[in-house]
């Protein structure tokens, strides 16, 4: 991603979270164990509230008001519930799919790191970052 504005990277942000909210919503709904559905609704909490965190610093900039995601992901949420519904184990297609998703999450955390930030969100960028790259390894973990 070329530089871009403080406002732009935090949107950004802010729709990265928002979808895969609503990915991990999804996900719980399509798999069959209390503690996969358990995880997936936790990561969807997460998500919220780091979106809901980023938002007041987008907002200082004269970025947009909350967002409802991104068309893309949105196709990647029809595309899941779709391969969970005619898989024979629809927890590995889940978690394959979750996994390619939070992929796509941590590419945009570790853009958006060496992008340009507002100072007093950088810290939270990164906190996010960490905690974003720990959920990715523990859905990769569970995917085998």
């Amino acid at each position: 991603m070329a530089q871009q504005s403080e406002r732009a990277v935090l949107n950004h942000l802010i729709e990265i979270c928002r979808d895969a909210e609503r990915g991990f919503r999804l996900a719980a709904e399509d798999v069959n164990t209390a503690q996969l559905r358990t995880l997936f609704l936790k990561m969807a909490d997460q998500r919220h509230q780091f979106a809901d965190a980023l938002l007041p610093h987008a907002q200082r900039l004269g970025g947009a008001a909350v967002s409802d995601g991104t068309s893309a992901a949105a196709v990647h949420r029809t595309w899941l519930h779709l391969k969970a519904s005619i898989s024979a184990d629809p927890n590995r297609a889940v978690l394959g799919e979750v996994e390619r998703g939070e992929r796509f999450a941590v590419a945009a955390y570790d853009e958006a790191i060496h992008d340009i930030l507002p100072p007093d969100a950088r810290d939270l960028v990164e906190e996010q970052q960490q905690d974003v790259r720990a959920a990715a390894e523990q859905i990769h973990l569970r995917a085998g």
